[in-house]
């Protein structure tokens, strides 16, 4: 996941995973973010839907994919 751009609460950038590369865009707010990402994964388009809390550096929460599953996630800002 990289975050590209904030724009007082809108967020922008990058999800790269198991299916490549595809476009995020979300919300923050205080402390809380969700963003959304769509992939094509095995043929068919899903959205995975991120929820969670910032903690400084880090944050993390949980995610589901429409038709693969729940689970969680955790990310940490990279060194500039």
């Amino acid at each position: 996941i990289i975050l590209r751009k904030q724009d007082g609460e809108k967020l922008t950038g990058t999800y790269e995973g198991r299916y490549g590369q595809s476009e995020l865009k979300g919300s923050i707010k205080d402390k809380e973010i969700e963003f959304t990402v769509s992939i094509v994964a095995e043929g068919m388009q899903t959205q995975g839907v991120f929820a969670g809390k910032v903690d400084g550096d880090t944050m993390g929460g949980e995610v589901s994919f429409e038709g693969a599953g729940d689970g969680t996630w955790s990310a940490t800002r990279a060194k500039q």
